[in-house]
């Protein structure tokens, strides 16, 4: 009979020690219940709990399972022992429990060339000379074949250094294979060296009459690799491989070129930026024909020839005729870059630019971006929010000097003519300009900017600041006369829910003074007040021009002349002075915000709206509590 605690969940917080009397089971055959990993487990000491992970809407086994044991000893007698063994019809792994969002990440190694029977437990041993070793793991295929590399975590970033340290002059080795290892890296930190180039639509589209003859296209596309790696040859480059391919849709050929090291690859990848080509994409229709009938045609997968040479001498000598001979390699939209992957690498080609107005084109924004360089290709899209009517677009330069210059002459206001069309194309006449983040460093940034701005995440439990500013509009709220919490202002205690969130301030029968509408005149010898500002800077254009005046005055008057101004962008969504009054003061908090951020909200219109959303949602759930 299983004990009571069988079906307990493992506890979210574990300490070291208690993690050792845990084991994490994978791979288990669906057919298996927790009874049946009790009777075969209890044999080697006595269990505490037990659970197979399943499904939340299937409620199957997801083939994992949580043992804890009452004995560090009897865990580790479970791993040596039933490891890589057979339960009904699969070949179980069975590895120490580790809770990897506790640990240290700065404390863990990458192990790279295991050998094939690499054993987890003897790694461990091993390891364990340099510190306390938390959990040793080999990373396994789709079908459970263990790979060539791994992880060990170490409880102390202190042993992982010394470790790291030790290898330099004491290689590792393991199974008779020398162990290769480097401290963990965030995956936006990983330095990626690429040993490949991408030429894209390097030459031009394929005329139709030849791109619906399959023969003649496969031809060409042999053609094209041929060409390609006699040109590396005879200038003494060895390349590992060369793919070429006709695209679909533009029919025009790409092609991948895989070179012995990554020096080689971008120094053909500079030849490219400079001259905005390739040699070894300049040749033409007789010497593709030349190379064919030298080498042969290539291969189906069933051994037979994909074409044979008198199929396609027809076309390959009429496109020698052709001044549109595809192999000269001529193009207009010519695009290269060396092989990344896309989640770590960001191109600074590619740019993202905002705040377009919603009534200019397509043709508009390409003309006037295709001023500061050659455009590859630019994509259009409409801003998510529809309370912000404006655009954004893509757009990919083809040279990093084109990008650049972009990104340099655009903002340069000395020039009338730029200025001019800036005010016909983005609101305000303002651009806003950046380039695009790759996927994991959008990710990584949004989160650091997320903690770092978070105007509903704050473990202080900070008080909803009422904005203290009068302005001039018919809709502002007058000057707040207390300070929170004093003089009939009562605090709200912060209650539990999102760790924390602002104090809400309500007035308590304070009727405010009348609002005065004529234009602030400050009295001779009179010390400058905030409404003086607020007059002075009343349109934030007035603090783009001005911004060195505007940075100059009290921070404290530069938060209620930029809370002035937002009082209106925030009332046009929210429709409720109360509520307005209270996401201002959340926006010009300095606890929450710098001067700088603050600006950046009248530049970016989808990060003001995802502030006032989350200062609406908490404004919602303090009402309701």
């Amino acid at each position: 009979m299983q004990p009571k605690e069988i079906h307990q969940q493992i506890p979210p917080q574990t300490t070291p020690q208690q993690m050792k009397t845990i084991i994490f089971i994978e791979n288990l055959d669906q057919g298996i219940s927790e009874d049946y990993l009790y009777r075969k487990f209890k044999e080697v000491g006595e269990i505490q709990s037990l659970k197979i992970t399943k499904d939340k809407t299937t409620q199957k086994s997801k083939g994992q399972a949580f043992i804890t044991f009452a004995h560090p000893d009897s865990a580790e007698e479970a791993r040596k022992k039933f490891n890589n063994q057979v339960f009904i019809r699969n070949i179980i792994r069975v590895k120490q429990y580790f809770n990897y969002h506790n640990a240290d990440k700065k404390a863990n190694i990458f192990i790279n060339n295991l050998s094939e029977d690499a054993d987890i437990l003897e790694l461990e041993q091993e390891f364990s000379r340099f510190g306390t070793v938390l959990s040793v793991d080999i990373h396994r295929d789709s079908q459970g074949k263990q790979l060539n590399y791994g992880y060990v975590q170490f409880e102390k970033k202190e042993d992982a250094d010394n470790l790291i340290k030790r290898i330099m002059n004491h290689p590792m080795t393991h199974k008779g294979k020398l162990l290769k290892l480097e401290s963990f890296k965030a995956q936006s930190e990983r330095k990626v060296e690429s040993s490949s180039i991408y030429l894209r639509a390097f030459a031009k589209p394929l005329q139709q009459n030849y791109f619906e003859k399959e023969k003649v296209v496969r031809a060409i596309e042999h053609g094209w690799s041929l060409i390609i790696k006699d040109y590396f040859t005879k200038h003494g480059f060895q390349i590992k491989d060369c793919f070429v391919k006709i695209d679909q849709h533009t029919r025009q050929p790409w092609t991948m070129i895989s070179f012995e090291t990554s020096e080689q690859a971008k120094y053909h990848l500079d030849i490219c930026e400079l001259s905005r080509t390739h040699p070894c994409i300049n040749s033409g229709a007789h010497h593709a024909l030349e190379l064919i009938n030298k080498h042969g045609p290539p291969v189906n997968s069933d051994a037979s020839q994909a074409f044979s040479v008198a199929e396609i001498t027809q076309a390959f000598k009429e496109m020698a005729q052709d001044h549109n001979d595809t192999f000269k390699g001529e193009s207009e939209n010519f695009f290269y870059n060396m092989v990344y992957s896309k989640n770590l690498n960001p191109d600074d080609r590619l740019i993202l630019v905002q705040n377009i107005k919603d009534d200019v084109t397509k043709e508009q924004i390409l003309d006037f971006l295709s001023r500061f360089g050659k455009v590859i290709r630019l994509t259009i899209r409409k801003t998510k929010n529809p309370r912000f009517q404006v655009q954004q677009c893509f757009v990919h330069y083809q040279t990093m000097e084109d990008s650049k210059r972009a990104r340099s002459e655009i903002y340069d206001d000395k020039n009338e003519e730029i200025s001019k069309i800036k005010k016909q194309i983005f609101k305000d006449g303002h651009v806003i300009m950046n380039i695009l983040l790759s996927k994991a460093m959008r990710k990584e940034f949004k989160e650091i900017k997320k903690q770092s701005q978070s105007i509903f995440q704050n473990p202080g439990g900070r008080q909803l600041l009422q904005p203290p500013f009068a302005g001039n509009l018919q809709m502002m709220p007058p000057q707040m006369p207390f300070p929170p919490g004093q003089n009939g202002m009562r605090q709200i205690p912060p209650r539990g829910g999102r760790g924390g969130p602002f104090t809400m301030v309500r007035p308590q029968g304070i009727r405010p003074p009348p609002m005065n509408n004529k234009p602030f005149q400050p009295p001779p010898n009179k010390v400058v007040t905030s409404q003086t500002f607020i007059q002075e800077f009343s349109d934030y254009t007035l603090i783009q021009n001005r911004m060195e005046e505007f940075l100059k005055i009290p921070q404290s008057d530069q938060r209620n002349v930029l809370g002035n101004l937002l009082f209106q962008k925030v009332f046009e969504v929210v429709k409720d002075k109360e509520s307005t009054k209270k996401v201002v003061g959340m926006l010009i908090d300095p606890s929450q915000f710098e001067i700088g951020d603050i600006l950046n909200m009248f530049e970016d219109s989808q990060e003001l709206q995802t502030y006032i959303d989350d200062g609406l949602a908490l404004i919602k759930e303090e009402t309701q509590k």
